[in-house]
């Protein structure tokens, strides 16, 4: 059974536009997605208003186990509600207490505990969010009609968190994303919030959290310490810094580094503006979601996938033909082409699971949070790496369906072919082994390919040294899954694959995944029958060279020399394992 609970001041506007029913509302955010997800999407609506008027609101919808109850909450010993009524609640406790928030519009749930929905809808702040504005150049600078523009909106902010803590409240996401600044340009600016599910009782630690996550998000080009000190003159609502100010913001600066990388707007994220050579940029991709919410297809490719008839999950479950690439158990990839008439044809690779392992599901099963298939873990892994600024593959599209609680799963992930891309293992074999054809064995050729290797282990270097930088581990970091992209007298351009078992660090990335990732890259390196390294293609001048890159270091400290040594150690122990295995299996060394 379904219900909709309107805010009194709203409901002649959903009325006049004939959406004061659940499934009105509901249906109302379709394709007209500004973010989504597997089960939940946010949607911007205009609505005309009685009088003429256009209002705009934000509908967010979810569905499936996302709109159930959250049963993480009983940790908290509090009882579970549904995200969307938390929100709605919170937001009403808020506007009680005088804190500025997003107005919430209507509040919906339908369906039983097998497809469960649900709908909160609020309206359209009028102003910028402080992420937004904060990377807008002309914010940077003094305003032409109010030369105090950044002391205003500092203040502003400082007032709207000052409040919600001397209310008791604590904001779990306070994100410079997550506030945003209504009437900016007039001489009394106000920040509201907005998200507020994450609302809790405040507390003393809490509060040092909350200003941290502003302070972490507001690291950006042009921000200057003066402006910090404003904000906390103006939360404190004191004259000048004191000794508990300045304690008070060591603490916050602290807390800032821990949490550093978290709560950044995906849209307003540098790296997802730009892209290499004959690809897009993240920023400018648009998914669609269809059959039922259990595929989402990039908008630039569905004319392809429409001609092949691969819309639904069921037909990329059961698409035949392909050449395949890789098998293992319970996964195959192929490679296939999507021809459309009028349209260049696209090549994809077609990577299908259809088997979770004992533990994986176990932990699934167990676990209060919600599973993730492993085609849509390895695509937000892409966007991870993106964000890092190390260039990987472009999504086409993504199917899943979880059963029995993610124990049973059918996903498939299709990526578009890197144009271009050699796997580096290859590359490598072939370009500087022993069986490449140099006619000309001229000392400048001799030094041409010298330089060429030296630019790739460079490469190669700097994007292991960027991906563990970021707090990332990849786990495959094997030759075989870096493509490159060879650009003539420039540094090659090096794309990672292969995903699925990317790992990030909550805080400092571990020791023992950066010697695993390495040790890895080591040992795909020597000659050996896994890889497609059949002769001695790196000395140990390379390997060190590669070291020195990596550290960024023209001299190895200590601590670098013993992280070598393990990496060596790792690498060994890797390369006899390889080798009782292939005995075990009867293949010849």
């Amino acid at each position: 059974m379904a219900r909709l609970q309107i805010h009194p001041d709203y409901r002649a506007l959903l009325e006049a536009n004939g959406l004061a029913d659940f499934e009105a509302l509901f249906a109302a955010g379709e394709g007209k997605y500004v973010d989504g997800h597997r089960n939940r999407s946010v949607s911007r609506l205009e609505l005309r208003g009685p009088q003429g008027e256009t209002v705009g609101l934000y509908l967010k919808r979810r569905w499936d186990r996302a709109a159930g109850r959250d049963w993480a909450q009983l940790l908290s010993l509090r009882p579970p509600t549904r995200h969307a009524a938390r929100e709605w609640e919170n937001a009403r406790r808020l506007a009680g207490a005088g804190i500025p928030v997003a107005e919430p519009i209507a509040l919906g749930e339908s369906g039983g505990p097998d497809r469960p929905r649900s709908l909160l809808a609020v309206r359209e702040i009028a102003g910028p969010s402080l992420a937004a504005w904060l990377r807008d150049p002309s914010s940077r600078q003094h305003h032409r009609g109010h030369p105090g523009l950044r002391r205003m909106a500092a203040e502003a902010v400082a007032r709207t968190v000052r409040r919600l803590h001397d209310g008791g409240f604590a904001f779990r996401d306070l994100y410079a994303k997550h506030v945003f600044l209504e009437g900016i340009e007039t001489p009394q600016p106000r920040a509201v919030l907005i998200d507020a599910q994450g609302l809790r009782r405040a507390t003393a630690r809490r509060r040092v959290r909350d200003l941290a996550a502003l302070y972490s998000t507001t690291l950006v080009p042009g921000v200057r310490r003066t402006d910090r000190v404003r904000f906390f003159l103006a939360y404190l609502g004191r004259p000048r810094l004191d000794r508990e100010a300045r304690r008070l913001a060591r603490m916050v600066e602290r807390e800032a580094c821990r949490v550093a990388g978290r709560g950044r707007d995906p849209n307003l994220i540098p790296e997802r503006q730009v892209a290499p050579p004959g690809m897009v940029p993240l920023a400018h991709e648009t998914f669609e979601i269809g059959d039922g919410a259990r595929v989402r297809i990039n908008r630039a490719f569905r004319p392809h996938l429409e001609a092949a008839g691969l819309t639904t999950l069921d037909r990329m479950m059961a698409m035949e033909g392909g050449r395949p690439y890789r098998a293992a158990a319970g996964r195959l990839t192929v490679r296939a082409e999507l021809r459309c008439p009028g349209r260049k044809p696209v090549a994809v690779y077609i990577k299908r699971h259809t088997a979770v392992p004992f533990w994986t599901g176990l932990r699934r099963a167990i676990g209060l949070g919600e599973p993730h298939s492993f085609a849509s873990t390895e695509a937000a892994n892409i966007y991870r790496a993106t964000d890092a600024g190390i260039p990987t593959m472009r999504i086409v599209a993504i199917g899943e369906q979880l059963l029995r609680r993610g124990r049973q799963e059918r996903s498939c992930l299709i990526t578009q072919e890197v144009p271009g891309g050699i796997q580096a293992d290859d590359y490598c074999q072939k370009t500087f082994g022993p069986e490449a054809a140099h006619p000309d064995e001229s000392p400048r050729a001799t030094g041409d390919l010298l330089s060429r290797k030296r630019r790739l282990i460079r490469s190669i270097a700097h994007l292991a040294h960027r991906l563990h930088a970021a707090g990332l581990a990849h786990r495959d970091f094997y030759l075989c899954h870096i493509l490159v992209r060879p650009q003539g007298e420039d540094e090659p351009v090096l794309h990672l694959i292969d995903l699925q078992r990317l790992r990030r660090a909550r805080d400092r990335i571990p020791r023992r995944w950066v010697v695993k990732d390495l040790a890895a890259l080591l040992f795909s390196s020597w000659p050996s029958p896994a890889t497609k390294i059949r002769s001695d293609v790196f000395t140990s001048t390379d390997r060190m060279r590669f070291a020195h890159e990596y550290f960024q270091a023209r001299r190895l400290a200590r601590s670098q020399k013993r992280l070598v040594r393990l990496v060596f150690r790792k690498a060994e122990r890797t390369r006899r394992h390889e080798e009782r295995r292939r005995r075990r299996s009867g293949q010849a060394g």
